[in-house]
């Protein structure tokens, strides 16, 4: 076989690395149009759903108590029936349902919808009321660090989710627009923490702020089905369960339920960084709504 001239070798490699570019290229491309679709996708989703006076978001970071302050409002708001398959029967999160194909759920009022959503994908004219719940964002990374391994990556190290955490600044930018709420949108913020060590007093909270009109019996009903024990056995009914059989574990969506897991496991190093950015971006805020609360 003939031996190939370095010029040659020079117009392989050329057409290699263009043919690379090009892939990068038409890849961003294709991602992008994903990104646009599914944004599209769920605009007509919403209006299918539609808005109601009285709907109330359930608005957080993931792994900040959402599922948990779900059961509640289902409580107060309903007999409390706990005969249904999953939470997101009775208490949707449309943007999940719109990304799987699902047809919105006839529900009646007042609708209790959850929410991940950044503050800027909330329309300014959104109309119900919004309960926010925040999180140590320590806490939300050991949480979501538990999450990722058991649901996609069992060989994760905690360090290498640490560095994407803080690259991300996700839960440090999302705090910071929840928390200035510059729309003045109708919320109530409630600390995770205050929600598992002084659940009752959260609950008189939320009932006042939303109008309801409970009776002892509802709020009984509501610590004892949101209770870690309960939730803990009943987990299919609130957590991710697999479509086939995946080398995943499913049965650790509710896990601890616990606060300060964050400074036991950061180092002094992954705190410095914590802090940095908790001073810069929430820090202020989150002191200015919590001493008013």
């Amino acid at each position: 076989m003939k031996k190939e001239s370095k010029y040659e070798e020079k117009g392989y490699n050329f057409i290699i690395n263009t043919l690379k570019h090009f892939k990068r290229f038409f890849t961003n491309i294709v991602t992008d149009f994903t990104v646009f679709e599914e944004k599209i996708r769920f605009q007509k989703y919403k209006l299918s759903f539609g808005e109601r006076d009285d709907d109330i978001y359930i608005s957080t970071f993931p792994k900040s108590g959402t599922t948990l302050t779900q059961v509640i409002l289902y409580c107060l708001t309903t007999e409390g029936k706990m005969n249904f398959n999953h939470i997101y029967d009775v208490s949707p999160w449309i943007r999940n349902a719109s990304f799987l194909r699902q047809k919105p759920k006839e529900l009646a009022s007042p609708r209790v919808i959850k929410t991940h959503d950044k503050y800027k994908d909330f329309p300014k004219k959104t109309k119900g009321k919004i309960i926010y719940i925040h999180r140590s964002g320590m806490d939300v990374a050991v949480s979501m660090y538990n999450q990722q391994k058991n649901y996609n990556n069992s060989e994760l190290k905690f360090d290498d989710y640490i560095k994407s955490f803080f690259k991300s600044k996700n839960w440090f930018n999302h705090s910071k627009e929840w928390l200035k709420n510059k729309n003045d949108f109708d919320i109530i913020y409630i600390k995770y923490e205050d929600l598992i060590n002084n659940k009752r007093n959260e609950i008189e909270r939320i009932i006042s702020f939303l109008n309801l009109k409970c009776s002892e019996t509802a709020i009984n009903r509501a610590l004892k089905y949101s209770s870690f024990t309960y939730m803990k056995q009943h987990e299919s009914k609130f957590g991710d369960q697999p479509i086939e059989k995946k080398e995943k574990v499913y049965n650790k969506f509710i896990r601890k339920g616990k606060e300060g897991e964050g400074k036991k496991q950061f180092s002094k190093e992954q705190r410095k960084i914590f802090n940095d950015l908790y001073i810069d971006k929430v820090k202020d805020l989150e002191k200015k709504i919590f001493i008013n609360e």
